[in-house]
């Protein structure tokens, strides 16, 4: 199984939102290499400034700052590899009018032309017209009831 991790879902788990329990059993799941992970170039970049913003919003100033940030990402990196969109690809999310929001379209993309079987995200509404048919889409709580994490 490979999923696909939207940005929100590493929010979720550091901001300790309702869903967070079930994105902890998930990433249980990938490190213990019962599951692979795909997350996107995109979300690495906005992951290290929300993250930032987190630390901050904590009272967490540099160079401590930057020094948990480090941690986290290479956190991140130890289980989910970051996939790219060739030219063609961001092309073909940016015209994809199943899409409102071209973040999402560079997900859903991103998580398709990397065979992922999944995409796991907190907002599937805005997967709402995307083709699931190659890949579905769920919150974390839906996948992990699904597969029994």
């Amino acid at each position: 199984m490979k999923a696909f991790l939207d940005t929100n879902i590493f929010m979720e788990y550091l901001e300790e939102r309702s869903e967070c329990l079930f994105v902890e059993r998930i990433l249980s799941s990938i490190s213990s290499k019962k599951m692979k992970a795909v997350i996107s170039s995109g979300t690495l970049y906005t992951l290290s400034y929300m993250i930032e913003r987190l630390l901050k919003s904590r009272g967490i100033h540099r160079p401590e700052q930057t020094l948990q940030l480090r941690k986290m990402l290479n956190r991140i990196l130890c289980i989910a590899t970051v996939k790219n969109l060739s030219n063609k690809d961001y092309v073909r999310a940016i015209n994809d009018e199943n899409f409102t929001d071209i973040e999402d379209a560079f997900q859903y993309h991103c998580a398709q032309e990397n065979g992922c079987d999944v995409l796991i995200t907190i907002n599937t509404r805005d997967f709402k017209r995307a083709d699931e048919s190659k890949m579905k889409i769920m919150t974390p709580k839906e996948f992990v009831k699904s597969y029994n994490i």
